[in-house]
């Protein structure tokens, strides 16, 4: 039965990719006017070496309850010149722990934020802490109810990534730098950062680079996917770039929007963004963007982002031993039986998973 079920998965997966192209599919309402797909938006890469820096960032909750979560966070950047590594005055990491906690009122439920840094240079790097208060109903953190305690962990990482991002830029004068993810900022507070970042970026091209994109074409199209296949169709080599898909006017998203192929080899497309203002330098940008992909391990992804991915990552084994460090200096002022009241109400879940 299960090969049939899947002979009919292959087929509807084969009626998807044989959909016509349509048009880019953005919502009005929020501001994106987008532009049917054509050829002539297509552009050849010449890859060339320079100035590039890449900033990421990663964080892990490490105690999660429905009033009270801790992460611990991370951003990193590293630089570039002409191929070889080069530092900067500021440290290349920041570490820090975000401990959000609810606050009951009567106009309802609030989240607020206090960072504890874990070294003596990051904390002037940080966001303020009186900018990460978030309503529990925000809707452009969910528009499905109440916002969850867990996701304000992700959202202070944005927040750190773009303030570090701002002293990161400060001490560049040309070349791009580069984060991952979009330069779009959503949530409250969060575009002014983004703001003070672009300000300090004086002559360097502020990009955006995505591993991932969801976004559609009319028909139900990936949209990579559509502009890979019309690459194809015209015979349109890589590395290249597509441009003028859509017009944005969303001031939280002040970005020139694009797909590139970053390499010859290169199977995939990636989303790159450009600051708008300085759309006048997106070939110099792409230039140089696909002059740091020629890694072995990932041609056509900036070597910035892989090695900026590696160290700004925290990975999931460190849980064990930052949650066992925490509830032992909590339980050093709280009761026993407060501490497993508290956690009971957030890992019955885990616990049916250990017995069955």
């Amino acid at each position: 039965m299960i090969i049939d079920a899947f002979k009919k998965v292959s087929d509807m997966a084969s009626n998807q990719l044989a959909l016509p192209l349509g048009v880019p599919s953005f919502r009005p309402q929020d501001r994106y006017k987008a532009f049917p797909l054509d050829s002539s938006n297509f552009h050849p890469i010449t890859p060339t070496s320079g100035t590039s820096a890449f900033l990421d960032g990663g964080n892990l909750e490490i105690l999660s309850t429905p009033a009270l979560s801790v992460h611990f966070e991370r951003v990193y950047y590293n630089l570039f010149r002409d191929g070889e590594r080069a530092f900067l005055s500021l440290p290349q990491k920041i570490e820090f722990l975000a401990v959000v906690s609810a606050r009951g009122s009567a106009d309802g439920f609030s989240y607020e934020a206090s960072l504890l840094p874990l070294s003596d240079d990051s904390a002037e790097y940080l966001p303020r802490e009186r900018d990460l208060r978030f309503d529990a109903y925000d809707r452009s953190i969910s528009e499905r109810g109440m916002v969850r305690i867990s996701s304000i962990g992700g959202i202070i990482r944005s927040f750190a990534e773009w303030s570090y991002a701002a002293s990161v830029c400060d001490e560049l004068d040309d070349g791009i730098f580069v984060m991952d993810g979009t330069l779009h900022a959503p949530y409250k507070n969060e575009a002014k950062y983004a703001q003070r970042a672009y300000k300090s970026a004086h002559g360097v091209i502020f990009c955006g680079v995505s591993k991932t994109s969801h976004l559609y074409t009319t028909t139900g199209l990936s949209l990579p996917f559509a502009i890979r296949r019309l690459a194809r169709e015209k015979e349109v080599q890589p590395p290249w770039y597509y441009s003028n898909l859509v017009e944005i006017t969303d001031p939280a998203h002040l970005a020139d929007l694009n797909f590139a192929m970053l390499h010859k080899d290169s199977r995939y497309v990636f989303r790159v963004e450009v600051l708008k203002t300085q759309r006048d330098r997106r070939d110099e940008a792409l230039s140089l963007l696909a002059g740091n992909s020629n890694d072995l391990t990932f041609p056509g992804y900036p070597y910035g982002l892989i090695d900026a991915h590696k160290h700004a990552h925290v990975p999931q084994d460190l849980l064990g031993r930052l949650r066992t460090l925490l509830l032992s200096q909590i339980s050093s002022s709280v009761d026993s039986d407060s501490i497993a009241d508290l956690l009971s109400t957030t890992d019955a879940h885990d616990y049916l998973d250990r017995i069955v």
